[in-house]
């Protein structure tokens, strides 16, 4: 059972052991490195390079990951949460997309837990804030970009994101830009090389068939993804991180 009254801010990895609770605070979880995964009935929620997550109090939900992680984590206290009409109970787990105003929220709130004398007051001042940023995000990530994270297996276009939102392309781009930070064609090769990672770590299935099931026609597109972003051919990730 909860018994702190205050914002606790911390660093959490997390395991391949799946747990499964409730509780009485609120999570707000921003990625710094690997994936986690939480469900909630039949839905699955990742928290990665592209999203974080807000959980909302007494909310059941089943969490793990796969891969080598941390993430930076904000406990919320329910008697913080009843001024605000979206982190009620009923909010449930809603994914936003990292963009740059979040990005700026996650580096504020390291910066105030790297100071010799951390004080919790500094949460407290930032809380309103977080508050209102997820009250403007209340649909939480947009339909196209959802859209990525359940089907980057198949082919993606621009132009088709861009009509799931009714824009024309020039402005999608520019519109995706400044959600995320990054182009749209840059977005989807980051999930498909997250998808990648937890593939090759998680069994031994071949490369060609891993590119396959994240939407890659080719093992050498797999590759020449591994090679750009991580340095390292996919066997090379895969010998080095599974051990």
């Amino acid at each position: 059972m909860d018994t702190f009254n205050d914002i606790v801010a911390e660093k959490r990895t997390y395991s391949a052991t799946q747990v499964t609770h409730s509780h009485h605070h609120a999570h707000l979880i921003m990625p710094l490195r690997g994936e986690l995964t939480i469900v909630t009935g039949a839905s699955h929620h990742r928290v990665n390079e592209q999203t974080l997550l807000y959980v909302s109090p007494n909310y059941e939900h089943c969490f793990y990951a796969t891969t080598r992680n941390e993430f930076l984590v904000l406990d919320i206290p329910s008697g913080m949460l009843s001024a605000s009409e979206l982190l009620g109970n009923s909010a449930g787990c809603k994914a936003h997309a990292l963009n740059n105003q979040w990005k700026s929220i996650r580096y504020l709130l390291l910066h105030e837990m790297e100071q010799q004398h951390y004080s919790r007051s500094a949460l407290r001042d930032l809380f309103p804030y977080i508050s209102r940023c997820l009250q403007q995000e209340k649909r939480g990530l947009p339909r196209s970009i959802q859209y990525i994270h359940e089907h980057y297996d198949q082919p993606i276009s621009v132009q088709m994101l861009a009509e799931l939102e009714n824009y024309n392309r020039t402005y999608y781009s520019n519109w995706f830009m400044k959600e995320t930070g990054k182009t749209p064609s840059a977005y989807i090769q980051e999930v498909r090389l997250n998808e990648a990672k937890k593939l090759l770590l998680s069994n031994d299935m071949s490369l060609l068939h891993i590119a396959m099931q994240v939407g890659l026609e080719h093992q050498s597109s797999l590759t020449r993804l591994f090679t750009k972003h991580e340095q390292l051919t996919p066997s090379q990730y895969r010998q080095q991180y599974r051990e």
